[in-house]
């Protein structure tokens, strides 16, 4: 099992600390999501889980990489988008688009949301 909360996290505190505070764009980015979270965490909440198994699962060993405000860890048939300031996930399905479940079955947008663990919850 990688650590891919290790590189997730390390990611998220550069971005939030040096990343945000240097660029309009990216700060623009950070509010919108913490705009989402502020309406949606409890309903995240709801559906908690551990970044290491979600990536081991629908994206072994994958380094990940930054897009915005997502860092995002690619499989061959299915991508982890995390949010690195509201510390969310989602998964996506790459031949279909869709953004699926835990079963890798698509849902809807609630179904699809998944708050990420912290360290000391996994």
């Amino acid at each position: 099992m990688s650590d891919y909360k290790s590189v997730y996290s390390e990611a998220a505190q550069y971005y939030v600390e040096e990343t945000v505070p240097s660029s309009e764009i990216d700060q623009g980015r950070f509010d919108r999501s913490k705009k989402r979270e502020e309406k949606y965490n409890e309903n995240w909440k709801e559906r908690p889980v551990n970044l290491n198994e979600i990536c081991d699962k629908f994206a072994p060993g994958d380094a990940g990489h930054k897009e915005g405000v997502k860092f995002v860890f690619e499989g061959d048939d299915y991508k982890v988008v995390a949010d690195m300031a509201s510390g969310y996930l989602r998964i996506q399905d790459l031949n279909t688009g869709k953004y699926v479940t835990l079963d890798g079955a698509p849902g809807t947008l609630e179904e699809t949301h998944f708050k990420i663990l912290r360290r000391e919850e996994m």
